[in-house]
């Protein structure tokens, strides 16, 4: 049986809120093998393929020992566990977890902070990371189906990159193929419920994402885990399906988000369904050209520069100037009376 996040953000005590660290007890250390990756291996001639993990019992351990110790390690456990299990809208759920217990156990959430170096956070970073690692998450969010079992034309992120031209498939692949048709079908056709449900899952992972990151952005500035992959995802997923989210739900379409109308509408419509309302929208656009850089100018020095206008959203007058000119900071200071030795 499924505990919710309520239950599991309950503090395990009124003295050590987050409870003991388990990282080495027999029991932390199954899930953790229960959860490793296997890889295919040679077997004679023929090539042995691994049983997929047992992603029910995964979860279940996982649940367990958070009600007994708040640490982040089995908040991401636990989160593609439920990616295996209940796809998107399991999977977002989890990440709506991994936020609160940052956000209200930050002291003594586990793994703690290196008090030994300066609190330094790398432990804790290196475990947030892991919902942007592309073996363990990208891979899966990328291919899990969206509405499997309520329309034939069920469809990945994959398949929408393949129809829109943006991934292309080897000449041995080209039977995987999937219809535009198929895919349009569907999001006309599935139940409204379930299209209002991946868009409100969608969008709460993007607010739960976004503010992750600002969570360490406030308590440890320059030390943060590396998002954007998965950032980006969620970007390009949500901005496909917002125009047949406003047809179907006849909500005002922003001028800027053209309806699909018909299957040859499918490649074309996501790029431009998106207007730019909120910083996070900027900081996907600058993701995305990173993204082109990346894939046709790899020599370009141009990410660079977006990189840092990317970390600039956000900050107040005082916290830019410190960190585009350090020295006018120190000016600035002095002229405006302020002793900035204090």
């Amino acid at each position: 049986m499924q505990i919710d996040n309520e239950q599991l953000l309950q503090p395990v005590d009124e003295q050590v809120r987050s409870g003991p660290n388990l990282e080495y007890t027999p029991e932390f250390q199954s899930l953790e093998e229960l959860a490793r990756p296997r890889q295919e291996r040679a077997l004679g001639a023929g090539i042995l393929v691994p049983e997929a993990p047992q992603w029910r019992q995964i979860a279940e351990s996982a649940e367990h020992l958070l009600v007994r110790s708040k640490d982040l390690r089995l908040g991401i456990l636990l989160s593609i566990a439920r990616l295996h299990q209940d796809g998107l809208l399991g999977w977002s759920s989890g990440v709506g977890l991994l936020r609160q217990l940052l956000e209200q156990f930050w002291d003594d959430v586990h793994p703690h902070l290196d008090a030994d170096e300066h609190n330094d956070p790398t432990e804790r970073v290196n475990a947030i990371a892991a919902l942007a690692d592309s073996e363990r998450t990208l891979t899966q969010l990328r291919n899990v189906r969206l509405f499997k079992g309520l329309h034939p034309g069920h469809f990945s992120l994959r398949d929408l990159r393949i129809v829109q031209g943006t991934l292309k498939l080897a000449a041995e692949d080209v039977d995987e193929m999937p219809e535009p048709a198929a895919i349009d079908a569907c999001l006309r056709d599935c139940p409204l419920e379930a299209l209002l449900d991946m868009d409100a899952a969608l969008a709460a992972a993007q607010d739960d994402i976004a503010a992750i990151a600002g969570v360490f952005a406030e308590r440890t500035p320059g030390h943060g885990p590396e998002l954007a992959p998965l950032t980006h995802d969620l970007g390009e997923l949500r901005a496909f399906l917002r125009p047949y989210v406003s047809e179907r739900s006849d909500s005002p379409a922003d001028p800027t988000e053209h309806a699909a109308s018909g299957a040859d509408s499918v490649s074309t419509s996501a790029p431009r369904a998106h207007a730019l309302e909120h910083p996070d929208d900027v900081r996907r656009m600058l993701d995305q050209l990173c993204d082109y850089y990346a894939q046709r100018e790899p020599s370009s020095p141009v990410p660079l520069l977006l990189r840092r206008a990317q970390r600039l959203i956000g900050l107040d007058f005082a916290a830019l100037m410190r960190d585009l000119a350090p020295r006018g900071i120190e000016e600035l200071q002095v002229v405006s009376g302020q002793d900035h030795s204090d």
